[in-house]
């Protein structure tokens, strides 16, 4: 009497292809070709000289670029130095959101596979959702200039050291509340960002440096006093 044979075991997943989006040198590149190209086409032929990335990948890329770049950011100027380093953060902020969508794209396309749906279907969905992601993170970037700009403009008049004044009230939230009587500087952003982009309807101010306040985390040593 032969023994049973021993039951079949299914077969392993097929492991995804790493896309190459997660290069962590990818970031500032995006952010690079996003100021010099002229154009979706001529940032993914710039990125692919520079990386090793799937054609699932690319065609993500490219179709998020091609968003961004007809939208970009509003030009503000640099004004001091806390629009130096608000401009610097969009920046980075922007790239960051580019890959973040095309992360996306394809978790859109391997989901639509998986289930049989048609992929172009699922593309033109998540772009749409992308579109209002970035329309949020477009009204972020524009809040925190618009703050960065009001810190310079303090700058100017008080110098570097400032003072952080809130509203109080109930709608003020428990971290404007925190930062309220405490100092900052306009050349070292506070760990929140300047008074004004908190978030979006945040409604703090620069003013005089408060005599005596501490500073903010992020913008000197967390718990010296202001000279």
């Amino acid at each position: 009497m032969t023994a049973p044979p021993p039951p079949q075991r299914p077969p392993p997943p097929p492991q995804q292809q790493p896309s190459g989006l997660d290069d962590p040198a990818l970031p500032l590149a995006v952010a690079a070709v996003l100021v010099t190209a002229t154009s979706a086409a001529t940032a993914i032929e710039t990125l692919k000289a520079s990386f090793i990335l799937t054609a699932a990948a690319l065609a993500a890329l490219s179709a998020v670029l091609g968003d961004v770049m007809q939208h970009p950011p509003p030009l503000t100027g640099i004004i001091g130095a806390a629009s130096e380093q608000t401009s610097r953060m969009n920046a980075a902020r922007r790239a960051q959101f580019v890959l973040a969508a095309a992360r996306r794209v394809l978790g859109a396309v391997r989901d639509a596979r998986a289930k049989g749906d048609p992929v172009a279907g699922a593309v033109r969905d998540q772009l749409t959702r992308e579109r209002r992601f970035y329309a949020q993170h477009q009204a972020a970037m524009w809040n925190r200039a618009a703050a960065a700009g009001r810190t310079d403009m303090a700058a100017a008049e008080h110098g570097d050291l400032l003072g952080w004044l809130a509203v109080a009230d109930k709608r003020t939230s428990a971290a404007c509340k925190a930062a309220s009587g405490r100092n900052f500087r306009a050349s070292r952003m506070p760990a929140i960002g300047f008074p004004g982009a908190v978030h979006p309807s945040c409604r703090c101010q620069p003013c005089a440096p408060w005599p005596g306040g501490l500073m903010l985390a992020g913008s000197g040593k967390r718990f010296a006093r202001a000279a």
